[in-house]
C-alpha cells in the first residue's frame, strides 16, 4: 500500500457523522519507500499552515498518522481506493482525497 499512496492527494470533502459534507483545500504528500519502516514514512499536510509527520501501514486497511509536533497518532481505516482516490474513516466521519 506505501508505493499507492506515495505522491500529492488533494483533501476535497469529508463526510460528517452528522450527514453533512464540509471542503476542504488541503494537500496531503505521502513519501514512499521500499518498505513501512517502524518508525514510519514522511508525511506533510499543506494548508493554512504546513504540518509534519510520519505513516505507516499498520494492517491492511489502517493508515497510522503521527504528527511530529504533537506526537498524537491517528488511525485511518482505507474503506476505497484506486489509483486516483483514497477514501478513509475517521473519528470525525469519512474523508475523500484525489491523487493530484
Amino acid at each position: 500500500m506505501v508505493n499507492r499512496l506515495e505522491g500529492r492527494w488533494k483533501y476535497t470533502k469529508i463526510l460528517l457523522n452528522n450527514g453533512e459534507y464540509v471542503n476542504h483545500t488541503e494537500v496531503y504528500e505521502f513519501t514512499g519507500g521500499d518498505k513501512d519502516e517502524e518508525s514510519g514514512l514522511p508525511f506533510v499536510i499543506y494548508g493554512q499552515d504546513t504540518t509534519h509527520g510520519t505513516y505507516k501501514v499498520t494492517k491492511k486497511n489502517v493508515i497510522q498518522i503521527k504528527d511530529d509536533f504533537t506526537q498524537k497518532e491517528i488511525d485511518w481505516l482505507v474503506e476505497d481506493r484506486d489509483d486516483n482516490s483514497l477514501v478513509f474513516r475517521i473519528e470525525q466521519g469519512v474523508v475523500f482525497l484525489d491523487k493530484e
